[in-house]
């Protein structure tokens, strides 16, 4: 469907072309608006200007096939998150340009699309309403300068937004649009959506079933989970290890990756409704990896990257490329890592870089927060060594940090609720029938 917008060709001056290259390399120096917590169920306007077009609205009494609200003009100025959340996705494509989805409380999601540049901060920053997260551009499929601005409920275009804009009127950045959205008041930002298979905003649970099937758990959003449906049969998974997941080519929908018993990495590409694209293979060597995860950016770019351990126990972290595949150069961290049962990426303290969980041999539970590397090691738990399976860094429980489920040998999985420093509460059985899974992530 089309989402440019219904704007007039026009000549740019040098002045403006100045104004967008400075602002996307620099924060603005005032936004209208400052950033605050939000609890009210209010948003504000994302940017400044005219609005040109609506949801099915081309703003001159004609319907035009259009997801969101188009700002026009004002090219180079700050671009606000219009309510709390937490970044989910920061990529382009030949469309939207350059754009961000902001995961919100309630499963709200919000697109700021067009931007001048990539948006300021990487997939699982957390932001407050009003703060800026980018500048207006005319990238992508775009006329002239404006923010295409998207809102979106439980995966569906959320058309209600139109009922706080008027057609051809003026506005501006950091004041509060005029619609109350049931359910966003309350509430933390949702976590970064790695395993929403879905497409519902709650985090799913992948297990590959004893006969070597592939199959999903749907989440409810607050730890729980639904009865197992077959993703893929034959032996699918006798043949497959190391499955892990996350956003890895950056479209919002959660995608896997698992190595084939011939070496082969393969790559799924989720499409955000339980299903998943003919897979492709962007690596070989895999199969004998000792450990394999992913879930969190490592270094900083704003894409998901995914780490190996080698049968020598060198822990790799491979760069993800956004679409799937990897980049050089990857970075090394040493040798030793062979020793662990189990590790779980994540970012388990909420500062948007990747950190390691490390089950050890005697069942201590060992965080590796990230930085500009990994920092030492801290014991944030004990006892592990009751689980044969380990998996997480998603938010299950749906209040905006990271948590971890292990699988016990008589089959009950629990949750552990993560406290967003690197901790975890009290844990919680979700399920009871887990024993011949044999891997769950």
């Amino acid at each position: 469907m089309k989402r440019t917008s219904r704007l007039r060709l026009g000549r740019i001056g040098i002045v403006a072309v100045l104004a967008i290259v400075l602002g996307s390399l620099t924060p603005a120096l005032t936004t209208t608006g400052s950033a605050s917590a939000a609890s009210d169920g209010y948003m504000v306007y994302p940017a400044s200007g005219n609005i040109q077009s609506k949801v099915g609205d081309g703003c001159l009494g004609n319907y035009r096939a259009h997801d969101g609200i188009d700002i026009s003009r004002n090219g180079g100025t700050p671009i606000l998150a219009a309510y709390d959340g937490v970044i989910k996705s920061r990529t382009s494509n030949g469309g939207y340009g350059n754009y961000v989805d902001v995961q919100h409380p309630g499963g709200y999601v919000t697109r700021y699309a067009h931007m001048a540049a990539p948006g300021w901060y990487a997939p699982g920053t957390k932001v407050l309403r009003g703060q800026q997260i980018g500048v207006v551009g005319n990238t992508g499929n775009s006329a002239a300068y404006h923010l295409h601005f998207e809102v979106w409920l439980n995966g569906k275009v959320y058309s209600q937004i139109n009922g706080g804009f008027t057609c051809l009127s003026n506005v501006t950045r950091g004041g509060t649009i005029p619609l109350f959205f049931p359910g966003l008041g309350t509430g933390d930002p949702a976590g970064l959506d790695a395993a929403d298979f879905t497409g519902d905003g709650n985090t799913d649970l992948l297990l590959v079933a004893g006969n070597g099937d592939l199959r999903l758990r749907a989440g409810d959003g607050r730890g729980g989970f639904g009865a197992p449906t077959t993703l893929f049969g034959a032996d699918w998974g006798n043949s497959r290890r190391h499955i892990t997941h996350t956003d890895f080519n950056g479209d919002g929908n959660a995608d896997i990756l698992v190595a084939r018993s011939d070496g082969v990495l393969e790559f799924y590409a989720g499409n955000g409704v339980g299903g998943f694209r003919a897979a492709n293979t962007p690596g070989s060597g895999w199969y004998s990896m000792r450990h394999v995860a992913s879930g969190a950016d490592f270094t900083g770019d704003g894409r998901q990257d995914l780490i190996g351990v080698s049968e020598g126990g060198v822990l790799t972290v491979y760069r993800g490329n956004g679409a799937g595949g990897f980049s050089t150069p990857h970075i090394t961290y040493g040798g030793g890592w062979d020793a662990f049962h189990y590790l779980i990426a994540g970012d388990f303290d909420g500062d948007g870089r990747g950190d390691i969980l490390a089950v050890t041999g005697t069942g201590a539970l060992q965080l590796y927060t990230g930085s500009s590397g990994l920092r030492t090691s801290r014991q944030v738990g004990s006892g592990w060594q009751e689980f044969t399976e380990v998996t997480g860094g998603v938010d299950y429980n749906g209040d905006g940090r990271a948590d971890i489920i292990g699988r016990t040998a008589a089959g009950q999985l629990y949750l552990y609720p993560g406290n967003g420093s690197g901790g975890f509460g009290a844990r919680m059985l979700v399920a009871s029938d887990a024993a011949d899974y044999l891997a769950i992530e």
